[in-house]
C-alpha cells in the first residue's frame, strides 16, 4: 500500500498533473471539488515510471487542504457520502470512427469506472482507494500525445468547467498551438452541462465561458484573450479560444536560454572531430574540417572534405543522437583503415594516423 507524504503548500506547488491527450477530451461529470480531488490523485502518479495502480491512502485533512477548507475532521456521512459519488464516475469516450470496411461513420461509446474500488472506515482519517486497470493507457508510462498540467494553477478556480476548459488549453499550448477552435455542441457535450445551458446561450456563457475567463485569468499561468463566436445563420455553432502563457517574454527568454546551452554543448562536441576521418557509403572517406553554425536558422552542420576530389559535404546535427551517428562514421573509417593492410605498411609511421581515429 502506498503510504500518504505530509501535504504542504510546497508539496502543491510540484504537483504535476500528467494524463493523455485523450484523457483530457474525454468526458467525466464532476464537480469542482470533486475533479480537484481526482487531479490530485493523477499527480501522485509517476507517469513515466510507474507500471500499476497502487492501492492508496489519502488522509482526509489532505483532501479538506486541496479545497482549501478549515474542516480537518468532517463527518463520516460528509466522508461516505463523497466516496459514494467518486465510486460513480467515468471516463467516457463518445465519438464517431470511420469504418474501413464501409467506410461508413459509426458511432463509439466507451464508459470505464475510474476507480476498482474507494473505501472509507468511521473513525479512520484517511480514505482508501484503487483506480481502475483500465485507465492505465491514459495515465501511465506517458511517451507522447500527453498533457502535463501544474495541480496549483487549478486549485484557486472556482468551476469544473474552468478546470476542463484550461486542461484542453494547455494541450492546445503543448502542441504549439495557441488558438482552440470547437464546436459549441461538442463542447457542451464534452463539459457535461446541463440542458438549460445547451438551450440558453446567455446561461452558457455567463456560468461556463466567463467564469473559465475569470478562473484561467485570475488564477493559472494562462491568459485567456478571447473567446470568438462563429454563426450557422443566426445559431452560434462554434467557439474559438485564443490564449497564450502569461509572462510570455520570460518563457520565450528561458527557451532561448536553453537552447543556447543545448547548442553550445552539441559545438563542444563536435570540435572533438575537427581533423578525424569518417566514412560514409555514400561520399566515400572524408576528413572532417570544420562546423557551421547558422543562428538565424538555429541550425548546425558538421562540414567534410572527400579525399576522392576534395569536395565538401555537410551533415545537419539537430541533436545528440546524430552525435552517434557521427560516432558510427569514425568508427567505419578506423575499422577500413586498419583493414587495408598495405595502407598501413606503407604508412611511414603508424602513429601519423592515431589522431585521425583519437
Amino acid at each position: 500500500m502506498q503510504t500518504p507524504k505530509k501535504t504542504n503548500k510546497k508539496r502543491i506547488q510540484k504537483a504535476v498533473v500528467t494524463q493523455n491527450n485523450r484523457f483530457v477530451y474525454a468526458k467525466y461529470d464532476m464537480n469542482t471539488n470533486e475533479l480537484k480531488m481526482f487531479m490530485w490523485i493523477v499527480a501522485q502518479i509517476n507517469s513515466q515510471k510507474d507500471t500499476l495502480f497502487q492501492v492508496c491512502e489519502m488522509p482526509l485533512s489532505e483532501i479538506m487542504e486541496l479545497w482549501q477548507r478549515d474542516d480537518k475532521n468532517p463527518d463520516y456521512n460528509y466522508i461516505r457520502d463523497l466516496c459514494q459519488s467518486m465510486a460513480k464516475k467515468a471516463y467516457v469516450e463518445d465519438f464517431k470512427l470511420l469504418d474501413e470496411k464501409t467506410m461508413k461513420e459509426v458511432n463509439i461509446f466507451r464508459a470505464m469506472p475510474l476507480f476498482k474500488f474507494i473505501e472509507y472506515r468511521q473513525g479512520q482519517g484517511y480514505i482508501t482507494y484503487q483506480l481502475n486497470d483500465s485507465l492505465m493507457q491514459y495515465l501511465l508510462d506517458q511517451k507522447r500525445d500527453f498533457t502535463q498540467l501544474k495541480f496549483n494553477d487549478i486549485q484557486q478556480m472556482k468551476s469544473a468547467y474552468s478546470i476542463r476548459i484550461y486542461n484542453m488549453l494547455v494541450c492546445e499550448l503543448k502542441q504549439n498551438k495557441q488558438s482552440l477552435k470547437i464546436n459549441l455542441a461538442v463542447l457542451q457535450n464534452l463539459l457535461e452541462v446541463p440542458k438549460i445551458y445547451i438551450e440558453r446561450w446567455a446561461d452558457f456563457n455567463r456560468f461556463v465561458l466567463k467564469q473559465a475567463e475569470k478562473d484561467i485569468n485570475g488564477k493559472s499561468n494562462l491568459v485567456l484573450l478571447e473567446i470568438k463566436t462563429y454563426k450557422t445563420g443566426r445559431k452560434i455553432t462554434d467557439l474559438e479560444f485564443i490564449f497564450d502563457y502569461k509572462n510570455n517574454d520570460k518563457r520565450i527568454a528561458q527557451e532561448k536560454a536553453k537552447q543556447e546551452k543545448f547548442f553550445t554543448r552539441l559545438k563542444e562536441i563536435l570540435s572533438t572531430y575537427i581533423g578525424k576521418s569518417i566514412y560514409d557509403e555514400r561520399f566515400g572517406e572524408m576528413i572532417v574540417t570544420h562546423y557551421d553554425h547558422n543562428e538565424a536558422d538555429n541550425k548546425i552542420s558538421i562540414i567534410a572534405q572527400r579525399k576522392s576530389d576534395d569536395k565538401f559535404v555537410a551533415f545537419g546535427v539537430k541533436n545528440f543522437k546524430d552525435i552517434q551517428s557521427l560516432e558510427k562514421l569514425k568508427d567505419k573509417a578506423e575499422e577500413l583503415f586498419y583493414l587495408d593492410k598495405q595502407r598501413v605498411i606503407n604508412a611511414k609511421e603508424a602513429q601519423n594516423y592515431k589522431n585521425l581515429f583519437t
